[in-house]
């Protein structure tokens, strides 16, 4: 069975080469959107690929993010290339977690035909969120013990090649056809067959920059309302720094709203460490640069207003 993965990634170079090496050593390949990363993401690619690593990376040139739309097109072009059975449509910050790759098939070899897959999407919080450095075993080895979040990540199948008007939702949580008399269906894999292990907060230069990227893109128009980032972006703007207290209550409550917020000691972790069998070779070129990410948007912000373009989403 080919098995691959799709990602658009934009600024992830204290994770990429992770995210690479161990997703590669469960898949049989992987493309990349890069989205004009800045802080050494790119540079970072180019050289796994000079490795001679199952990877392909795609040059996104376009200003605004566009995801769904991307990541689906990416989708497409593997499932019809590289002749793949599954797509598996990941992110920079989740790793797949599995015991073994036969059971994953035999469990995907049970998927009716013309239906998507559905798998777990588990939280990690790491073991040190002040210290600053390279992405490592202490960044998935300790996740939430009950996830209090209902979505679950994708795995998109053939039948998406039959299904033009469909797409995958932003997120990469299941594929939508909104125009269709009957929605796309999917099934769902049990967390010991497959899972999506998620570290969304690595550090605090990384959570800065999330948050303030993903509010000032929340605020422009026709773009999703990003309200869990609104409480800690003034907390930045009025100049606070994050304390670790402070990150690992962020890191326990990730996408959930905030009235439904716990104090991060009330919330349990267990120990599941997703194996590293690897060592990373290559060091970001460049510290993380929120100032030079607000640039892009406004930028961003300006081609699209004066483009008028149908959708008037920007995305940063």
């Amino acid at each position: 069975m080919r098995l691959f993965g799709v990602a658009m990634v934009r600024d992830e170079a204290d994770v990429i080469e992770a995210f690479v090496r161990h997703n590669l050593s469960v898949l049989d390949g992987l493309t990349i959107g890069d989205h004009g990363s800045l802080d050494g993401t790119s540079e970072i690619l180019a050289k796994l690929q000079d490795e001679g690593l199952a990877l392909r990376v795609v040059q996104i040139r376009d200003s605004a993010f566009f995801q769904s739309r991307r990541v689906t097109e990416l989708a497409r072009e593997t499932l019809s290339s590289d002749k793949a059975e599954f797509v598996f449509a990941l992110d920079a910050d989740e790793f797949l977690k599995l015991p073994s790759r036969a059971r994953l098939e035999s469990a995907l070899s049970a998927v009716p035909p013309g239906m998507h897959v559905l798998a777990h999407w588990l939280t990690y919080v790491p073991d040190d969120l002040d210290a600053p450095g390279a992405f490592g075993p202490g960044h998935l080895w300790w996740r939430l013990k009950n996830e209090r979040h209902a979505m679950h990540k994708l795995i998109v199948s053939r039948a998406l090649l039959d299904q033009p008007a469909a797409m995958i939702a932003f997120g990469n949580h299941l594929v939508s056809e909104p125009d269709a008399a009957t929605p796309p269906r999917h099934a769902r894999l049990p967390a010991d067959i497959v899972a999506f292990a998620h570290c969304p907060i690595r550090s605090r230069e990384q959570l800065c920059a999330k948050v303030i990227t993903g509010y000032l893109r929340s605020q422009a128009p026709g773009a999703t309302l990003a309200e869990h980032w609104g409480d800690l972006y003034q907390e930045l703007r009025d100049g606070a720094t994050l304390s670790p207290e402070r990150m690992r209550e962020i890191a326990r409550n990730y996408t959930l709203p905030r009235a439904r917020w716990r104090p991060a000691d009330e919330i349990e972790l267990v120990e599941d460490p997703v194996p590293l069998a690897f060592e990373l070779r290559y060091l970001a070129s460049a510290a993380p640069d929120t100032l030079r990410r607000v640039m892009r948007f406004a930028e961003a912000l300006v081609e699209r207003r004066n483009a008028r373009t149908p959708s008037g989403i920007v995305e940063l």
